[in-house]
Parts: structure tokens; sequence; C-alpha cells
């Protein structure tokens, strides 16, 4: 009888497609991190604040993206409707993305800056449809493109070559943009480059396979929506990550808004607060991939939750003097080795929970659900920032966003509580903090000087080989007495 295994030229073709694969994965990101940077986070808003935007409408920004999951359900429609097939809408989406990045640049330069405001806030709140539709269906086909067991590894080191080039951008971009008598034509540069380096990776997008679809849940719009809401632990895992997310949101938008306002920073200064962060994040993206595939990610989430809860409680320090300088620097430096590790178990945490069949609906739930609760976070955020500000609660609370941030702490470990709640797919060793010291310690060891961190697109490519080596070793087991 014929083996039910794969025959050795197949395996090898499968492993050649999966390096391949990974490889296009690993570059797509690199150019889409960096529109990402030029285009949002810290210089959008600085952005923003160049134009004359308001704490509130800084506020309103950040929750756009959030509130734009809630098209996600359309996005698991569109999908459906096309068969299941995933690539031609997240193609098409990036594409959208990208070009109505061109009516903001013209509102710029063409009509007054309060009058641009309005226009680039319509603009990013229209954006939020072609974003939607990529972020689903990319979750879903990346997810069937990398194997579960090399994950954690995988998009770790993913993550260090696309957040190794952002930190240098980011610095770049703050350097000129600080030193500029006009910021807004060097931010109208730098949003024409993020433009252009998100083509480039729609370009590799694009050459990447997609496998044979699952088949889609039969049933209208909201029918393949009923089962993530019918499993428990989905519906759990949501609990978690909407309470977290709206109580990282409530402060998350303002620190560089305290960075320029309160600390009498410049942007150059917010840029370097994110270039570090980014950078530390390197570092912790290759501790934690490898920790989250022997440990779970949940465990993993159990830690970096704890330490993103204290983050805002750094910044009570944060100030003008060099000391408060150096706080921030540190809380930069901190927070982004936690979230490396926070950003990477969530992804594949939910990509663990989420069946085969019907993935996309799991994804486009949750993304809806604890979308609408991270959107209420920089809105209440952002109220309470302008009520603080403007003393509006006159003696009760000091004139400083400081209250906002210890208001995002104490919600944070409400959120993070709800974890020990969330079911963990399979049995694991229990982690312990001496593991995560061991294996920081091994990722940064002096005696080494920075090399591993500047491996990354080598590691990035080289991943899939451990792969193919994993499938050869089986293969030889199977011989032995596998065939029937």
């Amino acid at each position: 009888m014929l083996s039910r295994h794969p025959l050795p030229h197949a395996t090898s073709s499968r492993a050649q497609q999966t390096r391949r694969t990974m490889r296009l994965s690993t570059l797509d990101g690199v150019f889409a991190t960096q529109y990402v940077t030029l285009t949002g986070g810290p210089l959008l808003v600085t952005f923003l604040l160049a134009l004359g935007a308001a704490d509130f409408e800084v506020g309103l920004v950040a929750a756009l993206p959030l509130l734009g999951q809630l098209l996600q359900p359309l996005g698991a429609e569109a999908v459906r409707r096309r068969g299941g097939w995933r690539k031609p809408v997240v193609v098409a989406g990036a594409v959208a993305d990208a070009l109505l990045w061109a009516l903001s640049a013209a509102a710029v330069v063409w009509i007054d800056r309060p009058t641009a405001l309005l226009v680039v806030l319509g603009v990013l709140a229209l954006q939020q449809i072609p974003t939607a539709l990529v972020a689903v269906g990319w979750t879903s086909w990346i997810s069937d493109l990398i194997p579960q067991r090399l994950r954690g590894r995988y998009f770790g080191a993913r993550n260090v070559a696309c957040n190794g080039l952002a930190a240098v951008t980011a610095l770049a971009a703050g350097h000129l943009i600080g030193r500029s008598a006009d910021p807004l034509p060097l931010y109208l540069i730098a949003i024409g480059v993020g433009v252009l380096a998100r083509f480039a990776s729609i370009a590799f997008l694009a050459r990447q396979p997609e496998p044979r679809p699952a088949q889609p849940a039969e049933g209208g719009f909201f029918a393949q929506f009923a089962p993530p809401l019918r499993d428990p632990g989905f519906r759990r895992y949501v609990a978690y990550a909407a309470l977290f997310g709206f109580a990282v949101q409530v402060a998350s938008p303002f620190f560089t808004v305290f960075t320029i306002r309160e600390a009498g920073f410049g942007p150059g200064t917010a840029m370097l607060l994110t270039a570090v962060s980014t950078g530390s994040n390197l570092l912790g993206q290759r501790v934690w991939g490898p920790l989250a595939d022997r440990y779970g990610e949940r465990q993993v989430l159990r830690a970096v939750g704890l330490a993103i809860t204290l983050q805002p409680i750094w910044w009570l320090a944060a100030g003008p003097s060099a000391f408060g300088l150096g706080v921030m620097l540190a809380a930069s430096f901190s927070g982004g080795f936690v979230w490396g590790g926070q950003a990477l178990a969530t992804g594949n945490l939910m990509m663990r929970l989420a069946p085969d069949s019907g993935k996309t609906s799991f994804f486009a739930v949750q993304a809806a659900l604890v979308g609408v609760a991270g959107a209420l976070g920089p809105l209440v955020g952002g109220a309470l920032a302008e009520a603080v500000t403007a003393g509006l609660l006159g003696s009760v609370l000091p004139s400083t966003l400081k209250v906002v941030f210890v208001v995002s702490a104490a919600l944070r470990l409400g959120g993070w509580m709800l974890l020990s709640r969330v079911p963990e797919p399979s049995a694991r060793p229990h982690l312990r903090v001496a593991y995560i010291i061991r294996d920081t310690a091994r990722t940064f060891n002096p005696m080494q000087g920075f090399s591993p961190l500047l491996h990354a697109f080598a590691t990035a490519s080289a991943g899939p080989k451990s792969l193919a080596r994993r499938w050869r070793r089986l293969r030889r087991a199977h011989r032995t007495g596998a065939v029937r």
C-alpha cells in the first residue's frame, strides 16, 4: 500500500516554498513598517499638532483605527463572497489605503491649515475602510502560510527586521523635522516616502502564494459570526483583550502630547523616544518569540502584561529636566521590550484559538469587539485630558496629563487580571522570571557585541531552514515503520 507520508521531493518542494514565502513576507513587513512609521504614530501626532489639532482631536485620530476594526466583519464578508480567497481583497485594500494619502497632502498644500486639518481628519476616517479589509484578510492568510510551531520564532525575527529599520527611519525623520522652522513641508515629504514604501511592500505582498482556503461558512452575512460568539474560550479572550486594549488606549496617544506640550521637547525628542522604543523592541522580539513557542502565548502575556500595566507610572517622574528626560528614555526602552512580547503573543494566541475552518470570521469578530472597546479609550482619554489641562476639574486633580496616565494604569491592572480566565490551547511548562532573564542575557550578550541584533534579515530568511531539517528528521523516522 502507499505511504501516508509525503514523498521526499514533495517535502523538499514544500520547504522551499515556505522559505520563499517567509522571505517575501519579511520584505513586505519591512516596507510596510516604514509606511506606518512615516504616516502614523508619534509622527502623525506631531503632524496634527502642527496643523493646530486639540487634545480631543488627537484622541479621536487615535480612536479611528480601533473604530475601523468594526468594519472587519465587512472584510470577512468580502472574503467569503470571493470563495474564501484573501489575497485580492488584501492587495486592493492596501493600494486604496496608500492612495488616500494624496488627498491629505493636497489639502495641506492648497488650503488653509484649519480647513486642511478637517480634510486630513476626514481622510484618516475614510482610510479605515481599506485598512479593515487588509487586516482581517492578512491575518487569516498568513496563519495558513506559517507553520504553527514556527510562528513565534519567525514573527520574532520578522519583527526584528521591520522594527530595526523603523527605528532608523524614526530617528532620521525626527531629526530633520525638528531642525526645520516650518515642519509641514518635511511632514509631506515623509508621507510621500512612506507611501512609496507601501507600494514596495504591496509588490512583495502580491508575490506571496495563497493556499486554497477552507470552505466558507454556509448562510448569510450574520451566520458566519455565530460560531465565534458561541466559543467560551474565545469569549474570555475577547473580554480580556477588550478591557486591556481600552485601558492602554486611554493614555497611549498622550505620551507624545506630554513630551511636546508639558515637557517642552520638540518633534525630534518625540521621535527619539519612538526610536528607543523600537530599538528595544528588537531585543524583545528575539526573546519573546522562542519563549512563546515553548511556554505558550498566555504565559508570555501574563509576564509582559504586568510590566505594561506599570508603564504609565514611569511617566509620573517625567518632565523638562535632564532627569525627567532620562525617565522618559528608560520608560520607552522598557516599554518597547515588553510590547514586543505583547504584540507577538496576542496575535499568535488568537491564531491558536481560531479553528482552521472559518478562522476569518473569528479574526473579524475579535477585531470588531476589541476595536470598539479600544476606540473608546482615546476618546475617554482625550476628554479627560482636556478637562484636566483646562482646569475644569478645579482643585480636585492637578492640571497635567499625568492624571490620564494614572487612570490608564489602574484600568490596565483590571484588564490584566482577566487574562487568568483565558484558556491555554495546549499544556506547557511553567514560565519563570529566571527563564526570561536567562534568555535576555543570551540574546544580548555584551561579550558578543550587537551582532545578535544585526542579523535580523539573515535570521528571518534562515528560520524556515529549521522547518526543512525537522521535516527531514521526521521523514527518516517514518521510513522505519510508517509505510503501510
